[in-house]
């Protein structure tokens, strides 16, 4: 009884229900919507004709690429309501259509697609190196989160030797996360630096990890003397420095002091320095060669100093804005101490005469000088330069009137008059170009 049972139970499930439907309500259904059946002779009711062999682009390969074979491609057969009926014509349900040269294929999936392969795990540190050297930084510090390995590689010091955080906002801990990327050449001008530099600056410090910056720019930056003396107290290897604009006090520049390899010190404008300082920079930074102090505002004592004590081998100096400090027997005594300078500006040093200008005809590698606003010098005074071979240019903006400047150029043929309204001695950047630092660059090449 149980068997029958079952078998009247399938035989039940296997009952297929068909429905009809009402042509009269199928018409006022139609007629409702404002459309009627067509007629069996009008041409709109006719099936579309499509050619036997019609050509059907391919769309399961890109453009390029090579064709596959019929071997490798195979027809897909839809599950919900499509079979493949012979003759290679696919049919939707039990309804047959005029669909000839039409085939469903699926893609062969590319080696390494379906597993998800690392192609960049096959490559080596080295080869990754030159591919992330061409990325920008804000770009290599994504690729850090991707994984450890790129972590680790993004953070190499060969990626980060030059950086531009000209006008930036950095954060407390953010510079110090810089220096210790081994960063090289780093512009910092117009940046507005918050303190402290690095949130566990004492550990540093005391674990004397020093940073590896040797040319440092921080040209009018935004930054209070405690993190000015925290940044120099971490540079032992600077080799050119700019400051201009910025405060100091003794602390800052005995750290100065300490980077024996210092070539080029850009102190124009700043405010704090003093006698003390000035001297433990001259007597230990013995390389100097090119070096800035217009308007800092010195004292007597510390022009005194400078003439006495400044490094033989120096080539350029700019002393502008002494006013009534700097006399007649100050550029004697300067003479004497650094024979060997190409590049000297006096400006706005009122208390000059023309003997300052007799006694610099004993730099006979002298190429730059100005006087301008140097009102105690009479025009005449400055022929006596053209005993100097080698100078090039020469400014005395606000001393002659036209008439004796021209005079001046005709006597003077060889030499440019009035060219450089605007001292670069020690300067990182000078006229319109801000992606350099003494001639290095530091912005990201771009990529086109």
């Amino acid at each position: 009884m149980a068997t029958k049972a079952r078998k009247r139970k399938s035989t039940d499930e296997c009952i297929k229900t068909t429905w009809d439907i009402d042509g009269e309500s199928t018409k006022l259904l139609y007629s409702d919507m404002g459309v009627g059946l067509l007629d069996e002779d009008s041409i709109d009711s006719r099936p579309l004709t499509t050619p036997a062999q019609a050509h059907m682009p391919d769309f399961t390969q890109p453009p390029g690429a090579p064709k596959a074979s019929h071997t490798q491609m195979s027809c897909a057969s839809v599950s919900n309501g499509y079979n493949q009926a012979p003759g290679n014509t696919p049919v939707i349900g039990q309804h047959s259509a005029n669909t000839e040269g039409l085939q469903i294929c699926k893609r062969l999936r590319l080696h390494g697609e379906a597993h998800g392969d690392d192609m960049f795990s096959c490559l080596s540190d080295e080869l990754m190196l030159s591919v992330f050297q061409w990325l920008p930084r804000t770009i290599l510090a994504k690729c850090a989160r991707v994984c450890r390995r790129w972590k680790r590689l993004t953070f190499d010091e060969t990626l980060w030797r030059r950086l531009d955080l000209a006008g930036k906002v950095l954060v407390c801990g953010v510079l110090g996360r810089v220096l210790n990327r081994g960063v090289h050449v780093l512009r910092l001008a117009k940046a507005e630096i918050h303190t402290p530099l690095y949130l566990d600056f004492h550990t540093a410090f005391n674990n004397n990890r020093f940073s590896k910056v040797q040319y440092l720019d921080l040209s009018m930056a935004m930054i209070d003397v405690e993190g000015l003396q925290q940044l120099s107290g971490v540079c032992r290897n600077l080799k050119k420095l700019s400051l201009e604009h910025c405060t100091l006090n003794d602390n800052i520049c005995g750290h100065i002091a300490d980077n024996k390899q210092l070539e080029v010190l850009n102190m124009c404008m700043c405010e704090g320095l003093t006698a003390e300082g000035l001297s433990r920079i001259a007597s230990q930074c013995l390389r100097l060669e090119s070096l800035n102090l217009a308007w800092t505002d010195l004292s007597r004592d510390s022009v005194l100093l400078l003439v006495l004590c400044l490094p033989k081998g120096l080539l350029k100096l700019n002393l502008s804005g002494c006013r009534e400090l700097l006399t007649d027997q100050d550029i004697i005594q300067l003479v004497a101490t650094c024979p060997h300078l190409k590049e000297l500006d006096v400006s706005d040093a009122t208390m000059l005469t023309a003997a300052s200008v007799d006694h610099m005809t004993l730099l006979k590698g002298l190429e730059y000088a100005a006087f301008s606003r140097c009102y105690h010098i009479t025009p005449p005074a400055f022929m006596t330069l053209t005993q100097i071979l080698t100078l090039l240019a020469l400014d005395v903006f606000g001393m002659m009137k036209e008439s004796s400047l021209q005079q001046l150029k005709e006597s003077m043929r060889h030499v440019e008059i009035n060219k450089y309204p605007f001292s670069s001695i020690a300067r990182p950047t000078t006229g319109v170009r801000r992606t350099s630092i003494w001639g290095l660059r530091v912005r990201d090449p771009v990529v086109v």
